[in-house]
């Protein structure tokens, strides 16, 4: 009888071990939800109530569902915050994330990254779009990302390239966009760039607006206003805010600007309302023919213009000089429809004026 006593206490203190065991394992889990994939040494401290894990070596775990690398790694368990050093690398979904130093606030789904960051997005056609800088925060659940200091952002799809002091994309709603002397650049063989006090893009890039103290600038010309749309569908920018435009051959303005591109070269502009334009026939010499009207469109090959057309209230003077096919002319003409057509030379080679035409018309002959 007295053995039987003893061994069912002994089983009923061998149960009492095991559930201990089970709840302190379950505890255990509790308090540490991250998974433990690998380090080469793990030194584990309890201070005043936080446990706090030092991994070294070849670190790598998960916490939740996002995947972290690195050479050395912090975690304060209570606080839920991870401090990572050493070519720190994070894997979420389709973006990853490289840095020298990373902080992890568990909390609110904040991580801060910081010396030589480089984030990499993948789109759904395998194309990429990155962002480098020295300074990163990304909020997991937002998906709210903000680069500061010497940013460098590239999209393979698009082929942009943007350069900034700060950048903030909001992942879900595809937008973004660049601030402290941002310039936003087509990486081609004949680039457009573009800079501001802020430039916003939209959709991939599909639609890109800047404002305040705008230039768009190529070899071949310069353009100057307060604000730039562009759309990348129709290869098409319109210019407000007392937009000028300036190149080596032709300088003009009006309230509106409307350019279309091919192959980032001007193929076609608009001008809309109080537009003036001045103009030479070779680069080395001064722009003393000009044009006025309410509208005018040009349309452009190799970045010269070869066709011109004003509509209302036009004015216009043209000087050609003598040349051993031409003699010298000067007309001043007043009229409501202007039609210039310019050889590759950048000749002229007809005028017309259409509708209440009148001026005055100088001709000197070379023998003269």
């Amino acid at each position: 009888m007295k053995m039987k006593l003893i061994g069912r206490s002994f089983t009923l203190l061998l149960f009492t071990v095991v559930l201990t065991m089970i709840f302190e394992l379950h505890a255990e889990e509790e308090l540490r939800p991250y998974r433990l994939i690998n380090a080469d040494k793990l030194i584990i401290n309890k201070i005043e109530g936080e446990y706090i894990t030092n991994l070294f070596g070849n670190v790598h775990f998960f916490y939740g569902d996002t995947e972290f690398f690195s050479d050395k790694a912090e975690i304060f368990e209570l606080q839920k915050i991870v401090r990572m050093h050493g070519n720190v690398k994070v894997y979420e979904d389709t973006l990853s994330l490289h840095a020298d130093n990373v902080d992890y606030f568990r909390k609110n789904e904040r991580l801060f990254l910081y010396g030589d960051v480089l984030a990499k997005e993948t789109h759904k056609d395998s194309t990429i779009r990155t962002f480098k800088a020295v300074e990163v925060e990304y909020f997991r659940n937002t998906r709210e990302f903000f680069a500061k200091k010497n940013v460098i952002t590239y999209d393979e799809r698009e082929n942009m390239h943007g350069t900034c002091g700060e950048l903030k994309y909001f992942m879900n709603d595809d937008y973004g966009y660049l601030m402290k002397k941002p310039i936003l650049s087509i990486a081609k063989k004949d680039t457009i760039s573009v800079s501001a006090e802020k430039i916003e893009y939209f959709k991939d890039y599909k639609k890109v607006a800047a404002t305040f103290n705008v230039k768009t600038f190529s070899k071949e010309f310069i353009m100057s206003s307060d604000f730039l749309l562009y759309f990348a569908d129709e290869e098409k920018a319109v210019y407000l805010g007392e937009p000028k435009f300036t190149s080596d051959l032709a300088d003009a303005e009006a309230i509106e600007f409307r350019i279309f591109f091919e192959e980032q070269k001007i193929k076609k502009a608009i001008l809309l309302d109080s537009c003036y334009v001045q103009f030479s026939e070779a680069k080395d010499q001064s722009k003393k023919s000009w044009a006025i009207g309410d509208l005018m469109e040009f349309n452009f090959e190799g970045g010269n213009i070869t066709f011109c057309e004003a509509k209302g209230n036009v004015n216009s003077y043209f000087q050609q000089e003598t040349i051993k096919s031409r003699n010298f002319s000067a007309n001043n003409a007043q009229g409501e429809h202007l039609i210039i057509e310019i050889d590759g030379q950048n000749k002229i080679k007809r005028i017309s004026m259409k509708d209440k035409v009148h001026g005055i018309y100088k001709f000197k002959h070379k023998d003269w």
